[in-house]
């Protein structure tokens, strides 16, 4: 049955979460208020109506898993029915626990416990299964574009393979100036390639908007973002007849540590990471009759190939990308902050790689002396998980021995060449060029895709020298 938005509903002040399947998509009702998963009416019909229903059973637990914890509640209640993937996100949560708690500053065996103990309770036990429907003549790729490297290296991959890719920029209400420099980016993308960016609006990201809920911040809510995209993404696959739907995860999205107190292995995005991924495979199959393919494109390759191989391979491309999450009012008129360790990163990185910056938008110079801040490598503090990997410390050393030694500029190139870490980088030089310049074993990548994907690679890595 369809309901329409606003369609009146009994509301409860306790943990309740409502949820209607409507004539463009879907809507949960949380506390009085709506928040919708909407799409066109093409994009919708086209999906079977089976799914539809799995679909609301499904997101409405994904994107509403967290706030259980957020709220201080042991009980939630879903006038709804019991999702099939329940076991899928209660492992993603789980392990993206340690990652929240490590940016929250607060105790993991806690919320850990306090997750163990809560009780989500469906007041329709029935599963509902996604429709056996096979997405007809499917052929092509949905790309999650977002327009940062690893998505555009996505696109512009499946672009020269064959796949005729379709862009889908999902909207993040909490972010405060990136939508509006992607609209931008998106109208100039569409008028150079003549592919329009289609947006998929979501409202239940506010869920996540600790402003929004008139909450204290918390990095709990992010940990399924991507397993919930790929859900949202399944009509646009019907609708467009698509065979794929791809994500930028690459090598290092699966890189761990160990917490401050060794305790808790911290994957600083599991659902990214190589072994999720797979099982977002197994979940599209499942909600597609197995003509869906979930899988990572870009997975052989480490940050600086990706980076190198975007703007070196695909300059038409690089041009377009944003990074940088401009939440600062430094980036309120332009995608590039020029004062964040995204973009403090990706200019390393790209004058590491022997490329103008200038090819991916940057203007300022990020190596001078007052941008030390922003490079763990010297003391300064990120609050991206990631960047506290061994993995991402060896990556700025190899990045900043690679741009020292092609003349690159800036008090912090003076500073690293005068110091220890200098001397370390040209000991392990061959050990990290062996690392981060090299072509890896992917195990998500489309079997049937591999091959070609992997022949870019190599003839990218092979051009790489210092």
């Amino acid at each position: 049955m369809l309901y329409a938005i606003g369609e009146s509903v009994q509301w409860s002040l306790k943990l309740e979460f409502d949820s209607r399947v409507t004539e463009n998509g879907i809507v949960i009702y949380f506390r009085g208020e709506t928040y919708a998963i909407g799409y066109s009416p093409e994009v919708w019909a086209s999906t079977p109506d089976e799914s539809k229903i799995a679909l609301r059973d499904n997101l409405a637990l994904a994107v509403t898993m967290h706030l259980p914890l957020i709220f201080g509640e042991s009980r939630a209640v879903y006038h709804s029915g019991r999702p099939l993937l329940e076991t899928y996100f209660t492992q993603n949560f789980l392990k993206d626990i340690p990652s929240c708690t490590e940016v929250d500053g607060t105790d993991t065996a806690e919320v850990v416990r306090q997750f163990f103990n809560t009780e989500y309770e469906f007041r329709q036990p029935e599963i509902a299964l996604p429709s056996s429907i096979p997405v007809d003549s499917a052929s092509r790729a949905i790309v999650g574009l977002s327009f940062g490297k690893d998505s555009l290296l996505t696109f512009a991959v499946a672009n020269e393979i064959g796949l005729d890719p379709l862009p889908v920029y999902i909207v993040e209400e909490s972010m405060t100036y990136e939508e509006k420099h992607k609209k931008a980016l998106g109208h100039r993308f569409k008028e150079e390639f003549g592919t329009e960016l289609l947006v998929l609006h979501h409202d239940t990201g506010r869920l996540r908007d600790y402003n929004h809920l008139g909450l204290p911040f918390s990095e709990l809510g992010w940990g399924l973002q991507t397993t919930e995209y790929a859900l949202e993404l399944i009509p646009f696959a019907y609708a467009h007849n698509a065979k794929y739907i791809l994500f930028g995860n690459e090598q290092s999205a699966s890189a761990t540590y160990m917490d401050a107190e060794n305790k808790w292995i911290v994957y600083p995005c599991y659902d990214q990471s190589h072994a999720w991924t797979v099982h977002i495979d197994q979940i599209s199959q499942m909600f597609s009759g197995g003509s869906i393919r979930t899988g990572s494109l870009i997975e052989p390759l480490m940050d600086m190939m990706v980076q190198r191989t975007l703007a070196h391979r695909y300059p038409n491309y690089s041009k377009y990308q944003m990074s940088c999450f401009t939440e600062k009012e430094s980036g309120k008129d332009y995608h590039w902050c020029h004062d964040c360790t995204i973009c403090a990163k990706m200019y390393l990185l790209i004058v590491g790689s022997g490329i103008d910056p200038a090819a991916i938008g940057l203007k300022e110079n990020m190596l001078t002396s007052d941008k030390r801040h922003l490079f763990t490598l010297f003391g300064g503090k990120s609050s991206f998980t990631y960047a506290n990997t061994a993995m991402a410390r060896d990556e700025q050393l190899f990045a900043f021995l690679c741009a020292s030694k092609r003349g690159a500029k800036g008090g912090l190139i003076e500073e690293f060449r005068a110091s220890k870490i200098y001397e370390e980088a040209l000991e392990r030089e061959d050990e990290l060029f062996k690392k981060f310049v090299r072509v890896y074993e992917p195990i998500s990548v489309p079997k049937d895709l591999k091959k070609e994907v992997m022949s870019i690679y190599r003839e990218e890595v092979s051009s790489f020298s210092l």
